[in-house]
């Protein structure tokens, strides 16, 4: 997941995943901003899939789902999810016995 955000969503949504991406400054709305404390409260990983999939009527974000399958949709949005929803998540999993 993390190789086709660097690819495909970093230019918008930022490698930090703070929206503010090389094409960021272009685009109205801005990109959501992965790490700010509103989009973690109302992000999970179904919302991202279907933001992913589907993309998001009134913005610059594509619907991908017929370029991926929805493998590939499910592992960049565990990442997106993972990396900036809930960082700490993978952690808390492996920990887990």
């Amino acid at each position: 997941g993390r190789k086709f955000y660097d690819g495909n969503c970093a230019t918008c949504h930022g490698v930090k995943g703070d929206g503010k991406g090389p094409r960021a400054y272009f685009i109205n709305p801005k990109p959501r901003n992965f790490i700010a404390a509103e989009s973690r409260a109302i992000l999970n990983r179904p919302a991202i899939f279907a933001g992913v999939s589907a993309g998001r009527l009134g913005t610059e974000m594509p619907a991908w789902d017929k370029v991926l399958d929805k493998q590939e949709i499910a592992n960049v949005s565990e990442y997106v999810f993972q990396a900036f929803i809930q960082p700490g998540a993978r952690l808390a999993q492996n920990s887990k016995p």
